[in-house]
This record gives C-alpha cells, sequence and structure tokens, in this order.
C-alpha cells in the first residue's frame, strides 16, 4: 500500500481504468487530465467518480483528487503514471516536468519509447532532477470508455514487461509496482519493452490495409473482426520479424510468439491478452479504427515504428516492410511521419554506436 496518493495522468480508457481500479484496491488517486480535454472530462470532473464495470472489480470509485491542475496532481506523490497516447507525450511531459521533485517514479505505460523522450526533456529542462523512469510494453488492460466517467473492463494482460531508465535501477522500480500491478515482469532495457508493443505492430498494418473500408464504412468497421485476414496477417508478421532483428542486433529478444498466433482474427493481441479474439469474441465487438486519424496509425506509427526504422538504417538492419508502412501512411494521413515522429534525436541516442545505445540504456550515461 502506498502512503501517498498515486498519480494518474490522461483521460482516456485507460486511464480511466487505471484510477478506478486502483480506488477500488484501497489507493488513494489524483486523477489529471490536461487542460486542453476539459470538455470531454468535465464529468469525471464535476462527480469525481468512476463507474467500473466488467471482469475485475467493479463498482463506483469515489477519486480522491480529479483536476487539471498538474501540481495539485502531483502534490506529495510517491508514483506517477502517464497513461496516455504517444502522440500526447509532449505535451504532458512539458506541463508536468515543472512540477516533479526528486525521488518521484514516473511510469509510461505502453511507452512507444516514451521513457527516452522524458529522459532527454527532462536532461533539457531539470538535468538536476533526480526521478525514477520506466516503460512498460501495454497495459495491464484491455479496456472501453462506456460512457463519460464510465468504463469495462474487458480483458487483463496477463504479462506486463518495464524496464527503468536506466536499467541498473529496474529492480527498485519492480519493488515498488509487483504489489500493485502483479502481471509485471522485469526485462532487459526500456528498448526491450519498446521493441515488445504489440501496438505498433499490429495496428498500422491493420488499419492502412483497410484504409478502403475504413473510410468506405464512415467509420463502422471492426478491425478485429473483419480487418487481420491471411494476408494482413503476413504483413504484421514481417513487421514483427523485422522488429526482432531490430532488438537482436543490440542483444535483446522480444516477446515471441507462434506462428499460429499471428494467423487468428486479432493476431498476436491474443496471447498480448489472453483472449479470444474471435469473430464472436469480446474483442470482435470493439469498434475501430472509425477513421484514418485514429491512433493505430498516428500514435503507432510515427511514435512506434519510426523510431524503429531509422534505429535499423543506423544499426544497418534492413526494415523494408517497416519503412513502407511508415511511407504509405505519411501519404494516407498527409502527414510526413519521418518528419513529425519519434526520431533518434528526440529520443537523446542520435549518433550512439550499438554498444553506446546498450550503455545509455543501461547506465543512464553516454
Amino acid at each position: 500500500m502506498f502512503n501517498n496518493p498515486i498519480a494518474v495522468l490522461g483521460g482516456g480508457n485507460g486511464a480511466h481504468m487505471m484510477a478506478g481500479d486502483l480506488m477500488l484496491a484501497g489507493h488513494l488517486v489524483n486523477f489529471y487530465e490536461h487542460p486542453l480535454f476539459a470538455e470531454k472530462f468535465s464529468t469525471t470532473l464535476e462527480t469525481k467518480i468512476i463507474k467500473v464495470s466488467g471482469i475485475g472489480r467493479t463498482g463506483d470509485a469515489k477519486i480522491h483528487c480529479v483536476t487539471t491542475d498538474m501540481a495539485e496532481a502531483l502534490k506529495d506523490v510517491e508514483l506517477v503514471n502517464v497513461v496516455i497516447p504517444a502522440s500526447g507525450h509532449d505535451l504532458f511531459f512539458e506541463e508536468m516536468i515543472p512540477h516533479l521533485v526528486d525521488g518521484q517514479v514516473v511510469i509510461v505505460w505502453s511507452g512507444d519509447f516514451g521513457s527516452l523522450r522524458l529522459a532527454q526533456l527532462i536532461k533539457e529542462k531539470r538535468p538536476e532532477l533526480k526521478v525514477m523512469i520506466a516503460e512498460t510494453n501495454t497495459l495491464p488492460y484491455g479496456t472501453r470508455l462506456k460512457g463519460p466517467a464510465e468504463v469495462e473492463l474487458l480483458l487483463t494482460a496477463p504479462r506486463v514487461i518495464i524496464a527503468a531508465f536506466p536499467a541498473t535501477q529496474t529492480e527498485k522500480i519492480m519493488e515498488k509496482l509487483k504489489p500493485l500491478f502483479p502481471a509485471l515482469e522485469p526485462t532487459a532495457s526500456v528498448l526491450t519493452a519498446a521493441f515488445s508493443n504489440p501496438n505498433p505492430i499490429c495496428h498500422p498494418p491493420g488499419s492502412l490495409l483497410n484504409t478502403g473500408r475504413i473510410q468506405y464504412s464512415g467509420g463502422n468497421f471492426y478491425m478485429y473482426r473483419e480487418g487481420i485476414t491471411e494476408a494482413v496477417a503476413r504483413v504484421i508478421r514481417s513487421v514483427y520479424n523485422e522488429t526482432a532483428a531490430l532488438a537482436g542486433a543490440l542483444g535483446y529478444r522480444v516477446l515471441e510468439y507462434e506462428d499460429r498466433d499471428f494467423r487468428t482474427t486479432c493476431s498476436i493481441m491474443g496471447v498480448a491478452f489472453q483472449a479470444s479474439f474471435d469473430t464472436i469474441g469480446v474483442i470482435g465487438d470493439i469498434i475501430g479504427p472509425k477513421s484514418i486519424q485514429d491512433r493505430y496509425i498516428t500514435e503507432d506509427l510515427p511514435f512506434g515504428l519510426v523510431p524503429m526504422s531509422q534505429l535499423g538504417d543506423w544499426l544497418g538492419v534492413p526494415t523494408p516492410v517497416i519503412d513502407a508502412i511508415i511511407n504509405i501512411g505519411s501519404v494516407v494521413c498527409q502527414d510526413n511521419f519521418w518528419e513529425s515522429g519519434r526520431t533518434l534525436e528526440k529520443l537523446g541516442i542520435a549518433g550512439l554506436d550499438r554498444e553506446g545505445i546498450r550503455k545509455y540504456v543501461h547506465e543512464g550515461v553516454v
């Protein structure tokens, strides 16, 4: 049990689920959403209650503090959970960094290299600050908002891997977090966690190869019911293979899957979340992506695949399928993701050789 409140930053599916679940488990939660999104967060702000349903702890979670004031959210907090799409990281990090204090632990859930981005921004803005940073490969929850301040837990991840930046602090962070999140398992580095995130592997191919269907249907599209055909699964498998090769070039291993795992209607998500992702399963009934501007593309491609491609170029590991997806996605979305995405410069590892990258993520020094 944490004696101090636990901060949850974000206002979407995962953030509502985490805030509600932690309160129902007996912890005090400070729940923060950025002022830019206060209107969508208004019910939660006004009632301070999250209605939690589904397969886990259920009930009305009365949140200790609900706010759009970052200083209030982080006051006397030991643990900070960042539960937002990677596309919003810089916005939240810029707001958060001035209010962090030494000794706090910041977890970037489903990070897409977000731990390295946060570390780089801290280095630029508050180099004297001493906080512990970590990143996971996914959220522990498969969840969706049913309405304002109402969230349903559909499934859970049996295994969530986590590493600290630098990796020398992973054991300390595990000691603090394991009682809260029993599915957590340590991994070699934050790069291993990023490479093992199933979202960039599945979402961009599954979405882009169904662009016509998404637009023709006006958003009435169920990727995990109708989008992962045998041909699409082959592309997803190729993205995974290239990701695994990148990890191998750095001396790491990603989470491994059987060939048959790629050929279900949900690809490897069924293993990641221990669920039957078939046409009649619970995930098959989750609608989306609803447009080509969905986070399945605009988050997972520029913030997940772009840094992988750049690492491949630098390390001499070919990533032709990943590169093709980035190029096609840039045209489809009319956004040059090579420029707007998460570059090696933004992660603080540009120009480092293989051993330099490993030293940086393990020791925090170049």
